[in-house]
């Protein structure tokens, strides 16, 4: 028995962030694929082609998406960072590889892998806002810089970063190195081409564009250069092994082309929803503040900074009320055991909020709304009243002179 959530018509869903609801039209495409074209595209007999064709297609449409020379299907977006950064250090003599301390854990977590190829990890300090400064950004590149990661929407403040000026830098300064983008939250919603912002490879995340999850891409520029990490059967071009996920590079195929049909009217919609929300809030909460760049930002994510009101109980009251939405990144919210004592182990700090100078008790007052092309203009009214309702009873609920709930 597949246990259900609340329906869809009981629930406001707030954390496209994290992911999204597959289109219709992509679980059927990929439903039929599945069953009809199942044989495997390496095979030589009738049933081979046919999989290999619509895995062509996908493949070619996509690739056309970014202007990219090549596509690697993934799967998703934290293997696609993996192989974009540590593909390109290991094709590379050692050097040092940056990134910037706000950046996803998939990018993070590549330290490790790195350090066994004698690759060093810088990771530079970030603004308020979570993202590099160009300045800073600057004096920390020079010729012995081998990548260079950069997270073009994030996923937690929704800050944009200066993409095509930083990328202008790496080139003047460290021309040899490969530049990675994270594209994940971005992908779908705002214009991108590889060869206009003059980078190497991004990497994109089906389910965070009605896709499927389970399914990505790495999208590489005619001048890349990384070394596979997973051999194999020598599939996608001998840079990723195994039988390859034909259904869903299909879906990610629909789901892009409905995401780019409706980019522009859909990033206008979002935006104006985050702003009805945020206004709303504000003024019912005036000690509130939205975080991330007040300017360069993700049509579709709301951080807010709520001091006095702990950001997991106004979540479990919301969500008790029919509005689902995150504290933070969903790596932040798994739970985490201990192996010792077999009990769940204390939450890792926010390294995100901590790295744009927020305290441990600040960011527990941290919450993230994050809406997509199908969030109704009455669902995002609704949400923030109740999200007000909820804020204002946990504030009147708090011990005088607390200071939070």
């Amino acid at each position: 028995m597949i246990p259900r959530p609340m329906s869809a018509q009981q629930m406001i869903y707030l954390d496209n962030a994290a992911t999204t609801r597959p289109l219709p039209a992509v679980v059927e495409a990929m439903a039929r694929v599945q069953f009809d074209l199942f044989g495997n595209p390496s095979s030589k007999h009738s049933f081979g082609p046919p999989a290999k064709k619509v895995l062509d297609d996908a493949r070619e449409f996509l690739r056309g998406t970014l202007g990219a020379a090549q596509i690697i299907f993934t799967s998703g977006g934290s293997e696609a960072d993996y192989l974009g950064v540590i593909g390109a250090a290991v094709a590379r003599m050692p050097g040092r590889v940056l990134m910037a301390q706000s950046d996803h854990a998939a990018v993070l977590e590549t330290t490790t892998l790195l350090a066994r190829h004698r690759h060093h990890v810088s990771r530079l300090p970030v603004t308020e806002h979570g993202d590099l400064n160009p300045e800073q950004f600057f004096g920390a590149l020079g010729p012995d810089v081998r990548v260079v990661s950069l997270l073009h929407g994030h996923n937690e403040l929704g800050t944009l970063c200066e993409l095509a000026e930083l990328a202008s830098l790496v080139r003047r300064a460290s021309p040899e190195a490969h530049i990675h983008v994270d594209l994940v939250q971005t992908y779908g919603k705002l214009p991108f081409d590889l060869d206009t912002m003059d980078v190497d490879s991004v990497a994109v995340s089906g389910h965070k564009f009605h896709g499927p999850r389970g399914a990505g891409f790495l999208a590489l520029s005619s001048k890349a250069r990384i070394q596979p990490l997973q051999l194999a059967g020598g599939q996608e071009d001998r840079m990723r092994g195994g039988t390859e996920n034909v259904a869903g590079a299909v879906g990610l195929m629909i789901a892009a082309e409905a995401a780019l049909t409706h980019q522009a009217s859909g990033a206008a919609h979002m935006r104006d929803l985050c702003g009805r929300m945020t206004d709303a809030i504000f003024d019912a909460l005036p000690q509130a503040r939205r975080l991330g760049h007040p300017e360069r930002r993700l049509p579709h994510v709301l951080s807010l900074f709520l001091p006095g009101i702990i950001g997991e109980t106004l979540q479990m009251r919301c969500d008790a009320r029919g509005l689902a939405f995150s504290t933070g990144a969903a790596c932040h919210d798994a739970i985490e055991i201990d192996p010792a004592e077999q009990r769940p182990a204390p939450k890792p700090d926010n390294h995100v909020l901590a790295a744009i100078g927020m305290d441990k008790r600040q960011s527990r007052e941290v919450v993230r709304l994050s809406c997509s092309r199908e969030t109704t203009t009455q669902e995002a009214d609704r949400a923030a009243q109740i999200l007000i309702n909820e804020a204002l009873t946990l504030m009147s609920q708090a011990p005088r002179g607390v200071g939070h709930a």
